[in-house]
This record gives structure tokens, C-alpha cells and sequence, in this order.
């Protein structure tokens, strides 16, 4: 038994921001052994590298680091609300697809907090903020600022209800160093990274709820019918083992218990049986390849077949 608990978003969302946090202070680490000495360049690694101070190009090297993670995070946001429009998992708002359409990623973020009406609160006034602050540094003329509604929230919070869960974060202090056009430290680059993953799978789970396990293999299978084709020829143990793993792919989890006709819930034999269904749809002659009546007739106009065209 197979249940719907996350989109194949989130899955490419994990791929892309998953150890961001790790890299970057994997890098920071190695940077800091660059600054003190330990570190130097080896003679297999055949580059120049010849800097006049060690200490400034590490500092410069540690800003570039925390930038660059804080510009991957946000862009990690991006791509996850763009395949919310992707087949074959695809959101049924048709406003809300017709706004993740735009290239602001603040704008595709606003939409789909506004949809699955989301309230304001410090992990969303973190992502926006991160957002404003990615665009000033990736774009030269940037000024962006930060909503009025955000910046109060962040202004606002009291410290003892973020230390803990943001490790001591200073929002006050975060704010100044983005007015005043700072690099975002270790710490601050963590907490928006933090708040996008934690907002992001908040998001997921809300649209899974609304959607139709059923509806949904229907889709995959419209989408992937050569593929599965392939599987349906094996014997039945081994394509109930290839059938599981496709889906395990698609955000399905598998489960021991439940009741077969849950919204979210669907078995193997509903899966082969709505594969079977499909499979006995009619085939539209330009889609087979067989030339119909009307084709012959006008042979020489078609010939052929027609193709889609830490602060350190």
C-alpha cells in the first residue's frame, strides 16, 4: 500500500539545498586553515594562486562562501515553487500557476503562501528577508528593502522565542547588517536556510492533502506509459518491486495500514488496474502512427510521421 505524503518538489527541493549548510561550513573550515597557515596550496593542484595577503583573501573568500549559500538557498526556493507547475504532480489553483510563472521569486513566494493562506510569522520574515538580501548582492543596482509587515515581525519578536531554534540569532542585528549592506554572517545565512526548508515542507504537506492519490497515478501514468509498459511485462513479484520503487519516486511513501480508500492511499492492484484502464483507451491515429482515411487521400501533403515538433 502505497500514500501520497510529499510532491516530486520537494524531492528535487532536498536534492539541491539538502547539506547547504555542511558545504558551506565545510568551506569555512577549510578557508580558516587557509587564514591561519595550516592549510597551503599543494603542488598537485596546478593552479596560480599567489595572493598578496593571505589573511584579506581568506576574509574575502569567507564572505564570497556565505553570499554564494545564501544566493543557492533562495534559488532552491525558486526551483521548488516552479515544479509545483510541473506534470505530472500540478497544483489545480490556476491563479496560483498562472503567478509562479513570473521570474520574482518573491512574487512566486507570496502566491504560494497566499494560497495555502499562510500567516506571517518569523520563519517567513526570515525567507523574505533572505530573499531582498540575495537580490542586493547578486544584482549590482539593487536596493531592494524589506516589507514594512516583515521587518516589524522581525523587529518585534522577542529574542527569548528565537535563541533557542535559531541558535542565538540576533534579528535586530540582522536587520542592520542588511541595511546597511553587509555580507549575511554564518549564523544568518544558517537561519534563513533553516526557515526555507522548514516553510517549504510546510507547504508540501498542505498541498498533498488536497490532492487525490487516484487523480495523481493517472497522471504518472499518461506521463510515463512506455516506462511502465516495460515493467508490466515482468512476472508479478519482480513488477510489484519495479511498480514500488517508480512510485517511491513520484512522493509516494509505502505504508503497512490503512484504509485502502483514503484520499491519499492507493494499493498496487489500483495502480495496475488504473494502468490496465488506460492502457484500453482508444489510440488517436496520429498518435500510432497509422495513416488514416483522410491521410491517404492527401498522401502528398503528409508523408511520414507528425512529431511535437558561525560570524567568521
Amino acid at each position: 500500500m502505497l500514500e501520497l505524503r510529499h510532491t516530486p518538489a520537494l524531492n528535487h527541493f532536498k536534492d539541491l539545498i539538502g547539506q547547504t549548510n555542511h558545504y558551506l561550513i565545510t568551506i569555512l573550515i577549510g578557508l580558516e586553515g587557509v587564514r591561519s597557515g595550516i592549510v597551503t596550496k599543494g603542488e598537485s593542484f596546478n593552479v596560480t594562486w599567489q595572493p598578496k595577503s593571505i589573511e584579506d583573501s581568506a576574509k574575502r573568500s569567507r564572505r564570497f562562501a556565505r553570499n554564494s549559500a545564501l544566493s543557492w538557498a533562495v534559488d532552491s526556493l525558486d526551483a521548488y515553487i516552479g515544479f509545483l507547475g510541473k506534470k505530472p504532480f500540478c497544483i489545480s489553483d490556476s491563479t496560483f500557476l498562472k503567478e509562479i510563472e513570473a521570474r520574482s521569486v518573491y512574487k512566486k513566494f507570496n502566491a504560494a503562501i497566499k494560497s495555502l493562506n499562510f500567516q506571517t510569522d518569523f520563519p517567513i520574515s526570515l525567507i523574505h528577508l533572505g530573499i531582498q538580501w540575495r537580490n542586493n548582492l547578486v544584482h549590482f543596482h539593487a536596493e531592494n528593502e524589506l516589507d514594512h509587515e516583515y521587518a516589524t515581525f522581525l523587529r518585534n519578536t522577542e529574542k527569548k522565542d528565537i535563541q533557542e531554534r535559531f541558535r542565538g540569532l540576533d534579528s535586530n542585528l540582522m536587520l542592520d547588517n542588511f541595511k546597511n549592506n553587509y555580507s549575511p554572517t554564518l549564523k544568518e545565512v544558517a537561519a534563513i536556510i533553516q526557515s526555507i526548508h522548514f516553510v517549504v515542507v510546510e507547504m508540501d504537506k498542505e498541498l498533498v492533502k488536497s490532492y487525490s492519490a487516484t487523480d495523481y497515478c493517472e497522471r504518472i501514468i499518461k506521463e510515463n506509459k512506455q516506462e511502465l509498459a516495460t515493467m508490466m511485462k515482468v512476472n508479478s513479484d519482480l513488477q510489484e518491486r519495479k511498480l514500488i520503487r517508480f512510485f517511491l519516486s513520484k512522493g509516494f511513501s509505502t505504508i503497512e495500514n490503512g484504509q485502502p480508500n483514503q484520499k491519499n492511499i492507493i494499493t498496487i492492484e489500483e495502480i495496475k488496474k488504473t494502468y490496465t484502464q488506460s492502457s484500453r483507451l482508444p489510440r488517436q491515429p496520429w498518435l500510432t502512427g497509422r495513416a488514416s482515411h483522410t491521410t491517404v487521400r492527401t498522401v502528398h501533403v503528409y508523408s511520414g510521421s507528425l512529431r511535437n515538433g558561525a560570524i567568521f
